[in-house]
């Protein structure tokens, strides 16, 4: 491993990181003594897991020796990585920049399959390069974010194969005449390709600055208002059935700016189609409901976003990965709409809820 580099890496993200690089050499110590010896790394993380650092020693170690165990270590790594956006809890570490120096040589080593086999540590990977405060110190390796193709096994096409029938012939002699059939090959089978399910976050929901320019109340509902919302599309504003009438009276309903899921799929409210959902703040037993709302410049029709998940949102949200990344979907402390401490971000400032703080939203 590359300490200068960790070093130099680490003073972009720590500004108060010493200047003078520590006499160190991975070859010969392990990597965790960076962590439980050196007192400016010991003190931004004086409780960080035995078994974590275990971990990196192990391949670190693996990558030094080139130990057989290091493929092993890797999948093992791959698979920690899952659940999680960063390596120690949520946000970027040391451990991150680590990990970064240990595998940046072996990941640009990869082709495009190989990086598929560990598409955890390569998400991982490419967002950690991505990372505006160490940009431009290490040339980034171009991954692509397209799964490859999946390999067409051809299957050998069977020999034509000499069958013999006997037959009689006119004068009922019972000589037998051989006949050759050829076997037709059978048809190659299309593999569908393996499409790697998205990471499980907020990047998956299409959430956008909308305004309503029209609201009243659901004709068959009453505790439901049918509201038009201008996103900025060129169809016009959406229709949305929201169930807030015990909760926002209708003349606070209208010319409000509000924040839209727009990608759930329509759904009939009462013989009224819905076309997605305005987000709202909840405290636990849901007798206090409002509105996570944008900043007032915020633009019409832009995409809320989370610096820490980018992606492209799913087209339409299945039920199950709604209810998996609205479980991490909460305002803070500050009443700002965060997803697992990553604030929301619009191009005018964060979106909050006025006096809900660390509630869900919905």
């Amino acid at each position: 491993m590359n300490v200068e580099l960790f070093f130099n890496l680490l003073s972009k993200v720590e500004p108060s990181t010493p200047t003078t690089v520590p006499t160190f050499d991975t070859t010969k110590e392990k990597v965790s003594k960076l962590f439980t010896e050196n007192e400016f790394i010991k003190s931004l993380y004086p409780n960080i897991d035995s078994n974590t650092l275990k971990s990196l020693d192990e391949i670190s170690d693996a990558f030094n020796t080139q130990d057989k165990k290091k493929e092993v270590l890797l999948h093992k790594f791959n698979k920690d990585l899952l659940t999680k956006t960063f390596v120690l809890n949520e946000k970027l570490s040391a451990l991150d920049l680590v990990y970064y120096c240990i595998l940046y040589s072996w990941m640009n080593e990869l082709n495009d399959k190989q990086r598929f086999t560990f598409c955890n540590i390569t998400r991982w990977f490419n967002l950690i390069q991505n990372q505006k405060s160490i940009l431009n110190i290490q040339p980034l390796i171009s991954i692509s974010v397209v799964p490859p193709p999946v390999e067409k096994k051809e299957e050998k096409k069977p020999a034509a194969v000499a069958a013999t029938t006997s037959t009689k012939t006119e004068n009922n002699n019972d000589k037998k005449v051989e006949q050759t059939t050829e076997q037709q090959p059978k048809k190659e089978k299309r593999v569908a390709p393996v499409i790697a399910e998205p990471p499980m976050d907020i990047s998956r929901f299409e959430i956008r600055v909308g305004k309503i320019v029209e609201c009243e109340k659901h004709p068959n509902a009453d505790s439901l208002y049918v509201e038009k919302i201008d996103l900025g599309e060129k169809e016009g504003p959406r229709t949305i059935v929201s169930g807030l009438v015990k909760f926002i009276p209708l003349d606070q309903m209208l010319n409000r700016k509000v924040l839209v899921l727009c990608n759930l799929k329509p759904a009939n409210l009462k013989s009224i189609k819905s076309f997605g959902m305005v987000l709202c703040a909840s405290n636990a037993d849901h007798t206090h409901v409002e509105f996570v709302e944008p900043p007032a410049d915020a633009t019409i029709g832009e995409r809320v976003l989370f610096d820490k998940y980018p992606g492209e949102f799913d087209k339409v949200l299945k039920p199950t990965t709604f209810d998996a990344v609205s479980a991490d979907f909460k305002t803070d402390e500050n009443k700002i709409a965060s997803f697992k401490g990553d604030l929301s971000k619009t191009s005018a400032g964060p979106c909050v809820s006025k006096t809900l703080p660390n509630t869900l939203i919905k």
